[in-house]
């Protein structure tokens, strides 16, 4: 402790230091820039108050694609406006950095917040449209804006009377925040785009305030720099404040005094004179006794002769000093010393023995960009660093450790200085001190807690040491967080088995509540697996396959019926109620949907918790279904790919959890030492399955200009999922942004119907089926050309239904399935279908009865290679006749009007014919 007390005084013994603000002496003005300075103070709020967003990579102003119903309205706060309350501002804007170009007319509406001290934004109802504003407001029709620009026409109006009324009202004071709220007229094309603090905190919004000071005599306490609002036990603390002088004359011989919890510690003359925008650093010479633990009051004091703005001539700030030593099992919220500086510690930085008392103390959670910290760290680094102690009486007594943490976007754990936990994100081999993440972590995730169990042997009998490097996905990113407890027990998800290959033993490992559960095998012969579904209160049983092969591009059979669902993100549960609701599995999970195709495009990954169950139970169908002439078909969407090539941004936590109780990496997860990997790389990215193809993007202009095979295609996408380089441009236009697993313009309706048209001829399929990009309900579009079925499953299922594209006898359908009721919508057209029943020689069907003169047949196998077909009317008059080989699938029925007809298919040894309705 006496060191610390020495490093201290060191480091807070820093006298009188002056400088100047941005102060003009010719105009006599000062000049206040700011940027936005937190993800959560640039917001937009949908059109109807119902939704905030605060993490958008730009600001539009002030029409979004989620408006279709009306216009945003956007609010921008700069927090922290150190301009004294009785300034003359001359001038003031909002200088915007454009996302993108645009010339267009339109008409913005800027008023402030009228607040003293305005929050910052929240996803709450209404919480930007429903601020009292100022009855100032300034009309603003920007000019042309230049992407990346940061120029005069990216300028707001001057808002100094905006300005003015704010700091003029509601006891408004120096260093509270000021808010803008911007609304207009506008639309897709009419509109401005601005970089967003999340896209950018350099070319986030600026605000610039120029003024003058309306006094002569105005010295001001700026903050109290030390000590800081947490701190350990020191009997002589350093208390050092900042001042500035906002007057017009030079000020000198003022006192300053503190209080502690209001009793009065000391007052002391400060002789220093300083002139117009001159601040200064004052330490007192008086040290405040703050070794015992508890919360103290601190008030500082400004006395100055003829001072003429005396409210901000006072400061206070609450300390809390706490315990330098903590127990094992700490909870969240807890302190550590940390070391944001900038500059690296020594490299021993995480060792027991290092000095760690120039490091300030702070309260998690730590981080910056979301508002929600309890210490805001320095944002621009790539690597922060936390230290804590922890004091373990009888080491007997420790059995399961388990380290909880949010760690935005990695972290390493050491525990006296041995290397305890390398989190997913960072990279393996020797980490220096300035190396980043590998990777960012989704959003959503970057305030979840991540479990890691550890080993006790890494702790002793008394003082510990646990030190934590925070590692950034790099200097720019918008935000950072950290927090961490230790328990002594968790509770897993369930999960698994995970089937693995190790030389001649196959290992499964199955993740319970208890945490792990590990056996080895030394043959797959008989070895009967199980997946349990607690939640639901069931499981399932299953065989591994005796081996695996990769899936033909082309299956030429053409189903009479079908099912085809995307992107149902390992949701079991709504997977599960549509197969039963179709009749495609019973209750026990088995296939019951006789020669019926499933196909499944894309997109079983990622967001869900029961991906690995959901892989299992198609695995399961797949054996099953053949038996019965039926087929599963899984392709291959953008996030099973992200999977298989170590890209887990989506990922659940509960999968990084079970890894790293398996010791594994996630890529380890699905590689070719895996069962589900293998399985997983003998799928395709595309298959033609009778007259459709089924992929899970889409089809671009640059991915059909390669006029690639189906087996081209999907060559390309199991080079992409062994993770090999990519031998060709084609090769890289099918796994890239245009690719047939990431392409949205299909479902944009981004190409012509000549384009559609062009695309699926020359693939030679009637339609496309396609999931990845959501939308309230399955779409037919193009003339019936594509079928979009990517939808919001987890939102349908917690309404109480489930849908998805059913296809029978020609006919498309939305299916749509509430467990015991059941209704079945045509979507679009039929397509022209005929069967020949095998069993007879004397049937025709034909399901169903066709919309237009195009006939697609099926033909048996007895049928001989050449054979005449004949349309006649009910009267027995000859329509149409002509000639077919088997290769051929459509005839033209070259009918003028509507009505029943017979038609007739013959050859030298039988005759079939059938009746039907053109429609």
């Amino acid at each position: 402790m006496e060191e610390r007390k020495k490093m201290k005084k060191i480091y807070f013994t820093l006298g009188l230091i002056l400088s100047i603000y941005g102060f003009n002496s010719s105009a006599q003005s000062f000049y206040f820039e700011q940027n936005i300075a937190a993800s959560s103070d640039d917001a937009e709020e949908k059109h109807n108050g119902s939704y905030v967003t605060t993490s958008s990579s730009d600001i539009e102003m002030i029409y979004d694609n989620w408006n279709e119903q009306g216009l945003q309205t956007v609010g921008l706060r700069f927090d922290q406006l150190t301009i004294p309350a009785s300034a003359n501002i001359e001038n003031a804007y909002i200088q915007f950095t454009a996302d993108a170009s645009n010339s267009s007319n339109i008409s913005l509406t800027i008023k402030g917040e009228d607040n003293s001290n305005s929050p910052t934004f929240a996803n709450t109802i209404n919480n930007i449209s429903g601020r009292a504003t100022t009855s100032t407001s300034i009309l603003w029709e920007p000019m042309a804006w230049s992407e990346n620009t940061s120029g005069t026409n990216e300028r707001s109006p001057n808002l100094s009377n905006i300005i003015t009324e704010v700091i003029t009202s509601n006891g408004w004071q120096s260093g509270n925040p000021i808010t803008f709220i911007l609304t207009g007229t506008g639309n897709e094309f009419d509109n401005r785009k601005a970089n967003s603090y999340d896209e950018s905190i350099s070319e986030s919004a600026k605000l610039v305030v120029e003024y003058t000071p309306n006094l002569d005599q105005d010295l001001a306490i700026n903050s109290i720099l030390s000590p800081s609002s947490v701190t350990y036990p020191e009997s002589a603390t350093l208390i050092q404040v900042e001042l500035i002088s906002y007057g017009n004359q030079v000020v000198t011989d003022f006192s300053l005094s503190y209080y502690i919890n209001n009793d009065l510690i000391a007052t002391e003359i400060c002789n220093q004179t300083l002139s117009i925008g001159q601040s200064l650093a004052f330490t007192f010479a008086q040290t405040a006794d703050l070794s015992s633990l508890g919360t103290y009051h601190l008030t500082v004091e400004l006395s100055l002769e003829n001072d003429e703005e005396i409210q901000n001539n006072f400061s206070s700030k609450t300390i809390t000093v706490i315990d330098e030593i903590d127990v094992l099992f700490f909870e969240q919220g807890s302190s550590w010393c940390y070391w944001d500086a900038g500059s690296n510690p020594n490299e021993s930085w995480n060792a027991t023995e290092f000095d760690d008392s120039q490091w300030p103390v702070g309260i998690s959670q730590f981080g910056y960009g979301e508002a929600d910290e309890a210490t805001v760290l320095a944002s621009g680094k790539t690597v922060y660093f936390f230290r804590k102690k922890i004091l373990i009486p009888d080491l007997s007594l420790l059995s399961d450790v388990f380290i909880h943490m949010v760690h935005d976007d990695g972290a390493i754990v050491y525990v006296n200085g041995l290397e305890a936990i390398r989190t997913e994100m960072i990279p393996m081999g020797t980490i220096s001190l300035t190396t980043a993440a590998r990777q960012s972590i989704n959003e959503t995730h970057e305030n979840n807690f991540y479990t890691y169990k550890i080993n006790s042997n890494y702790f002793l009998e008394g003082m510990n040491t646990i030190a934590v490097s925070l590692h950034n996905r790099s200097s720019s990113d918008n935000d950072l967080s950290f927090d961490c407890f230790i328990s002594s027990s968790f509770q897993y998800h369930q999960d698994g088995p995970y089937v693995y290959y190790d030389g001649d033993n196959i290992i499964v490992e199955e993740i319970g509540p208890e945490g792990l559960t590990s056996n080895a095998y030394s043959s797959a012969d008989g070895l009967e697996l199980t997946c349990e579904l607690p939640h639901m209160g069931t499981s399932f049983s299953f065989y591994l396959k005796s081996n695996i092969t990769p899936e033909p591009s082309i299956d030429p059979s053409s189903p009479s019926k079908f099912l085809a669902i995307s992107d149902f993100d390992g949701h079991i549960e709504g997977f599960t109620m549509i197969l039963k609701g179709e009749g495609i599995i019973d209750n026990e999970f088995n296939w019951i949907y006789g020669g019926g195709h499933l196909i499944i495009s894309g997109d079983l990954f990622d967001r869900g918790f029961h991906i690995t169950e959901c892989m299992w139970l198609l695995y399961k169908l797949e054996k099953e279904a053949e038996a019965q002439g039926g087929k599963v078909h899984l392709i291959i969407g953008n996030h099973e790919i992200m999977n298989m090539t170590d890209d887990w941004r989506y990922v659940e936590v509960k999968y990084f959890n079970n890894a790293h109780l398996m010791g594994k990496r996630m890529s380890e997860l699905y590689n070719e030492k895996s069962e589900l990997g293998r399985w997983l790389r003998s799928k395709n990215i595309i298959e033609k399955i009778g007259d459709y193809a089924f992929l899970h993007g889409g089809i671009s202009p640059q991915l059909a200009a390669l006029d690639l095979t189906y087996d081209e295609i999907n060559a390309y996408g199991r080079i992409e999922m062994n993770g090999e380089t990519c031998p060709s441009s084609a090769c890289e236009i099918v796994n890239g942004s245009n690719g047939i697993y990431w392409s949205r313009e299909m479902v944009y309706q981004n190409l012509t119907q000549a384009q559609v048209d062009e695309f699926l001829d020359s693939l030679d399929v009637q339609r496309v089926i396609l999931g990845h990009t959501k939308e309230q309900s399955i779409r037919s579009l193009y003339n019936d050309r594509v079928m979009a079925i990517d939808m919001y499953h987890v939102n349908n299922f917690n309404n109480g239904y489930m849908e998805s594209l059913q296809f029978e006898l020609g006919c498309f359908y939305v299916f749509h399935t509430e467990n015991l009721y059941n209704v079945y919508t045509q979507l679009g057209n039929c397509d022209p279908y005929v069967i020949i029943d095998e069993s007879t020689e004397e049937s025709l069907k034909i399901y169903p009865n066709p919309t237009t003169n195009l006939l697609n047949i099926r033909l048996p196998k007895a049928i001989m290679d050449t054979y005449m077909y004949t349309v006649l009317d009910m009267q027995g008059k000859i329509i149409s006749s002509g000639e077919i080989h088997s290769d051929q699938s459509v005839i033209d029925l070259n009918l003028k009007t509507k009505g029943n007809y017979i038609l007739k298919i013959e050859n030298s040894e039988r005759i079939i014919k059938g009746n039907f309705i053109l429609k």
